[in-house]
Protein backbone atom coordinates (compact mmCIF):
# COMPACT_ATOMS: atom_id res chain seq x y z
CA UNK A 1 0.00 0.00 0.00
CA UNK A 2 1.63 3.76 -0.73
CA UNK A 3 1.76 6.04 1.70
CA UNK A 4 0.43 9.22 1.39
CA UNK A 5 1.91 12.54 2.62
CA UNK A 6 0.74 16.32 2.91
CA UNK A 7 3.93 18.67 2.53
CA UNK A 8 3.42 22.39 3.28
CA UNK A 9 5.66 25.31 1.18
CA UNK A 10 5.87 23.46 -1.46
CA UNK A 11 6.80 26.45 -4.06
CA UNK A 12 10.73 26.41 -3.04
CA UNK A 13 13.31 25.92 -0.79
CA UNK A 14 13.12 22.79 1.80
CA UNK A 15 9.88 22.07 1.76
CA UNK A 16 9.78 21.82 -2.21
CA UNK A 17 12.81 19.07 -2.03
CA UNK A 18 11.75 17.18 1.01
CA UNK A 19 8.11 17.14 -1.35
CA UNK A 20 9.95 15.61 -4.58
CA UNK A 21 12.59 13.22 -2.76
CA UNK A 22 9.39 11.93 -0.58
CA UNK A 23 7.68 11.31 -4.50
CA UNK A 24 10.79 10.20 -5.31
CA UNK A 25 10.79 7.19 -2.84
CA UNK A 26 7.20 6.16 -4.24
CA UNK A 27 4.88 8.40 -1.76
CA UNK A 28 1.62 10.00 -3.28
CA UNK A 29 2.66 13.53 -2.42
CA UNK A 30 0.28 16.89 -2.30
CA UNK A 31 1.72 20.13 -1.61
CA UNK A 32 0.54 23.31 -0.31
CA UNK A 33 1.39 26.74 -1.82
CA UNK A 34 -0.50 29.98 -1.34
CA UNK A 35 -2.39 30.13 -4.62
CA UNK A 36 -2.26 26.53 -5.12
CA UNK A 37 0.51 26.75 -8.13
CA UNK A 38 4.03 25.02 -8.64
CA UNK A 39 6.51 24.88 -11.51
CA UNK A 40 6.43 22.32 -14.26
CA UNK A 41 9.14 20.03 -12.84
CA UNK A 42 7.54 19.42 -9.45
CA UNK A 43 3.92 19.36 -10.79
CA UNK A 44 5.45 15.73 -12.79
CA UNK A 45 6.52 14.60 -9.24
CA UNK A 46 3.29 15.28 -7.15
CA UNK A 47 -0.04 13.70 -7.06
CA UNK A 48 -1.83 17.21 -7.03
CA UNK A 49 -1.28 20.46 -4.96
CA UNK A 50 -3.84 22.69 -3.23
CA UNK A 51 -4.07 26.47 -2.52
CA UNK A 52 -3.21 27.18 1.59
CA UNK A 53 -2.56 30.67 2.76
CA UNK A 54 -1.33 29.89 6.35
CA UNK A 55 -3.02 33.15 7.70
CA UNK A 56 -6.05 32.06 6.84
CA UNK A 57 -8.01 29.20 8.57
CA UNK A 58 -10.47 30.00 5.47
CA UNK A 59 -7.87 29.12 3.22
CA UNK A 60 -6.74 26.29 5.21
CA UNK A 61 -10.43 25.02 5.45
CA UNK A 62 -11.02 24.71 1.66
CA UNK A 63 -7.92 23.74 1.02
CA UNK A 64 -8.14 20.65 3.05
CA UNK A 65 -11.64 19.94 1.61
CA UNK A 66 -10.37 19.75 -2.10
CA UNK A 67 -7.53 17.67 -0.59
CA UNK A 68 -10.19 14.98 1.15
CA UNK A 69 -12.28 14.98 -2.01
CA UNK A 70 -8.77 13.43 -3.71
CA UNK A 71 -7.50 11.33 -1.05
CA UNK A 72 -9.20 8.98 1.52
CA UNK A 73 -6.44 9.35 4.54
CA UNK A 74 -3.00 10.85 5.49
CA UNK A 75 -0.32 9.09 6.51
CA UNK A 76 2.26 11.87 6.30
CA UNK A 77 1.64 15.39 7.59
CA UNK A 78 5.15 17.56 7.48
CA UNK A 79 4.08 21.10 8.37
CA UNK A 80 7.48 22.87 6.25
CA UNK A 81 6.10 26.04 5.10
CA UNK A 82 7.09 29.37 7.39
CA UNK A 83 8.29 32.66 7.68
CA UNK A 84 10.33 35.26 9.38
CA UNK A 85 9.93 39.04 10.04
CA UNK A 86 11.22 40.14 6.55
CA UNK A 87 8.47 38.84 4.85
CA UNK A 88 6.67 41.60 6.37
CA UNK A 89 8.79 44.41 5.79
CA UNK A 90 11.03 44.05 9.18
CA UNK A 91 14.74 45.15 7.67
CA UNK A 92 17.48 42.72 8.68
CA UNK A 93 19.27 44.61 11.40
CA UNK A 94 16.14 45.41 13.05
CA UNK A 95 14.55 42.20 14.29
CA UNK A 96 15.40 42.42 17.76
CA UNK A 97 13.17 41.49 20.72
CA UNK A 98 11.66 45.15 20.81
CA UNK A 99 11.68 46.38 17.30
CA UNK A 100 8.34 44.36 15.94
CA UNK A 101 5.24 46.33 16.06
CA UNK A 102 2.22 44.40 17.23
CA UNK A 103 0.78 43.61 13.33
CA UNK A 104 4.27 42.28 12.36
CA UNK A 105 4.87 39.79 15.77
CA UNK A 106 1.49 38.34 15.52
CA UNK A 107 2.18 37.80 11.54
CA UNK A 108 4.86 35.54 12.01
CA UNK A 109 3.17 34.14 15.10
CA UNK A 110 -0.02 33.40 12.79
CA UNK A 111 2.00 31.79 9.41
CA UNK A 112 4.62 29.78 11.68
CA UNK A 113 2.54 28.62 14.83
CA UNK A 114 -1.71 28.96 14.19
CA UNK A 115 -1.03 27.65 10.43
CA UNK A 116 0.36 24.46 11.16
CA UNK A 117 -2.22 23.97 14.27
CA UNK A 118 -5.20 24.76 11.95
CA UNK A 119 -3.81 22.62 9.21
CA UNK A 120 -3.52 19.74 11.65
CA UNK A 121 -6.30 19.83 12.79
CA UNK A 122 -8.54 20.20 10.14
CA UNK A 123 -6.30 17.07 8.54
CA UNK A 124 -7.32 14.89 11.18
CA UNK A 125 -10.13 12.99 10.12
CA UNK A 126 -7.48 12.18 7.41
CA UNK A 127 -4.63 11.42 9.56
CA UNK A 128 -6.76 9.21 12.00
CA UNK A 129 -7.46 6.95 8.82
CA UNK A 130 -3.88 6.79 7.92
CA UNK A 131 -1.82 3.94 8.33
CA UNK A 132 0.95 4.65 11.46
CA UNK A 133 0.39 8.39 10.66
CA UNK A 134 2.92 10.30 11.64
CA UNK A 135 2.67 14.52 11.87
CA UNK A 136 6.39 16.27 11.25
CA UNK A 137 6.64 20.10 12.19
CA UNK A 138 9.59 21.57 10.45
CA UNK A 139 11.04 23.68 13.43
CA UNK A 140 14.78 25.37 14.32
CA UNK A 141 17.17 25.29 16.47
CA UNK A 142 16.15 28.68 17.15
CA UNK A 143 13.25 27.53 19.17
CA UNK A 144 15.27 26.22 21.55
CA UNK A 145 16.14 28.05 24.53
CA UNK A 146 19.26 26.71 25.01
CA UNK A 147 20.43 28.35 21.33
CA UNK A 148 18.18 30.71 21.17
CA UNK A 149 19.78 32.36 24.53
CA UNK A 150 23.36 33.27 22.32
CA UNK A 151 22.22 33.47 18.93
CA UNK A 152 19.23 33.97 16.49
CA UNK A 153 18.92 37.46 15.02
CA UNK A 154 14.76 37.75 14.40
CA UNK A 155 13.45 37.35 17.61
CA UNK A 156 9.72 36.83 16.20
CA UNK A 157 10.78 33.98 14.53
CA UNK A 158 12.59 32.31 17.78
CA UNK A 159 9.48 32.83 19.48
CA UNK A 160 7.21 30.99 16.79
CA UNK A 161 9.65 28.37 16.59
CA UNK A 162 9.83 27.63 20.71
CA UNK A 163 5.90 28.40 20.60
CA UNK A 164 5.51 25.60 17.25
CA UNK A 165 7.57 23.41 19.77
CA UNK A 166 5.14 23.74 22.52
CA UNK A 167 2.44 23.34 20.16
CA UNK A 168 4.24 19.71 18.92
CA UNK A 169 4.36 18.30 22.55
CA UNK A 170 1.18 19.06 23.38
CA UNK A 171 -0.37 17.82 20.34
CA UNK A 172 1.89 14.50 20.90
CA UNK A 173 0.44 13.92 24.29
CA UNK A 174 -3.35 14.90 22.69
CA UNK A 175 -2.73 12.32 19.39
CA UNK A 176 -0.98 9.81 21.54
CA UNK A 177 -4.41 7.45 22.26
CA UNK A 178 -5.68 7.71 18.06
CA UNK A 179 -1.77 6.18 17.58
CA UNK A 180 -0.28 9.71 15.85
CA UNK A 181 2.72 10.84 16.42
CA UNK A 182 4.21 14.23 16.33
CA UNK A 183 7.92 14.99 16.09
CA UNK A 184 9.38 18.36 15.84
CA UNK A 185 12.32 18.09 13.22
CA UNK A 186 15.41 21.09 13.05
CA UNK A 187 16.47 20.85 9.39
CA UNK A 188 20.22 21.78 9.93
CA UNK A 189 20.99 25.27 8.69
CA UNK A 190 20.43 25.21 5.48
CA UNK A 191 21.26 27.56 1.74
CA UNK A 192 17.19 28.58 2.04
CA UNK A 193 15.82 32.32 1.16
CA UNK A 194 15.77 32.34 5.35
CA UNK A 195 19.15 30.79 6.12
CA UNK A 196 20.88 32.65 3.30
CA UNK A 197 24.07 31.87 1.18
CA UNK A 198 26.67 31.46 3.82
CA UNK A 199 24.46 28.42 5.84
CA UNK A 200 26.36 25.25 5.67
CA UNK A 201 24.40 22.73 4.60
CA UNK A 202 22.65 22.31 0.85
CA UNK A 203 19.18 22.12 0.81
CA UNK A 204 19.85 18.66 -0.73
CA UNK A 205 21.78 17.57 1.83
CA UNK A 206 19.22 18.62 4.68
CA UNK A 207 16.21 17.51 2.45
CA UNK A 208 17.75 13.83 1.96
CA UNK A 209 18.50 13.52 5.48
CA UNK A 210 15.33 14.56 6.43
CA UNK A 211 13.18 12.30 4.22
CA UNK A 212 15.49 8.91 6.12
CA UNK A 213 14.98 10.09 8.82
CA UNK A 214 10.78 10.81 8.39
CA UNK A 215 11.23 6.51 6.98
CA UNK A 216 12.33 5.19 10.11
CA UNK A 217 10.29 7.41 12.60
CA UNK A 218 7.82 5.50 14.98
CA UNK A 219 5.28 5.86 18.11
CA UNK A 220 8.55 5.77 20.18
CA UNK A 221 9.31 9.20 18.72
CA UNK A 222 6.28 11.07 19.47
CA UNK A 223 7.17 13.82 21.29
CA UNK A 224 10.94 14.49 20.53
CA UNK A 225 12.72 17.14 19.19
CA UNK A 226 15.20 16.00 16.80
CA UNK A 227 17.77 17.26 14.12
CA UNK A 228 17.73 16.42 10.41
CA UNK A 229 19.42 12.99 11.03
CA UNK A 230 17.19 11.75 13.68
CA UNK A 231 19.67 12.82 16.69
CA UNK A 232 17.82 14.50 19.80
CA UNK A 233 17.84 18.58 20.49
CA UNK A 234 18.68 20.12 23.01
CA UNK A 235 15.15 21.97 23.75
Amino acid sequence: MSTTALVTGVGRGLGREIARRLATAGTDVWGTTRDGSIDAELGRSLAGCVAVDLADESSIVAGVSVLSSSVESLDLLVNSAGTDARSFGSADDERGPFDFDSATFEAVMSVNVTGPMLVTRHALPLLRRGSGPMIVNISSQLGSMQVAARTGRDTAYCVSKAALNMLGVKSADALRPDGIGVVMLHPGWVQTDMGGGSAPMTVEESSSAIVATIAALTMADTGRFIRWDGHDHPW
